[in-house]
C-alpha cells in the first residue's frame, strides 16, 4: 500500500480534484433537470433553469457560471503548482 506523506502533494491533489468534482456536480444537476423537461416533451431554458413550452434555449455552462468555472480552473492550476513543488522538494 502506498502512502503519500508529502503535505504539498496532498494539498495539490485536493486542489486539483475538488473543483473539478464541484463543476461536474453542478453540470450534471442541470443536465438531469434539462433531460426531465425534454422527456416531458417540453423545452428547457438554461438561463432560468425551468421547463418552457417551445424549443430549448441553450446558454453554455461557462457563460452561466463564470465564477465557478474560472475559480475552479485557477484552483486546479494552484494545485498543479503545489504538486510540482512537493515532487521536486528534497526531503
Amino acid at each position: 500500500m502506498y502512502s503519500i506523506r508529502n503535505r504539498w502533494v496532498l494539498i495539490g491533489l485536493a486542489l486539483m480534484i475538488v473543483p473539478s468534482l464541484a463543476m461536474m456536480g453542478a453540470y450534471w444537476s442541470e443536465l438531469s433537470d434539462a433531460q426531465a423537461c425534454i422527456a416531458a416533451s417540453q423545452g428547457f431554458d438554461y438561463r432560468t433553469g425551468q421547463c418552457i413550452t417551445g424549443s430549448t434555449i441553450f446558454v453554455p455552462f461557462s457563460t452561466r457560471h463564470p465564477l465557478l468555472v474560472n475559480s475552479g480552473i485557477i484552483l486546479s492550476m494552484i494545485g498543479l503548482v503545489a504538486c510540482l513543488i512537493g515532487l521536486y522538494r528534497r526531503k
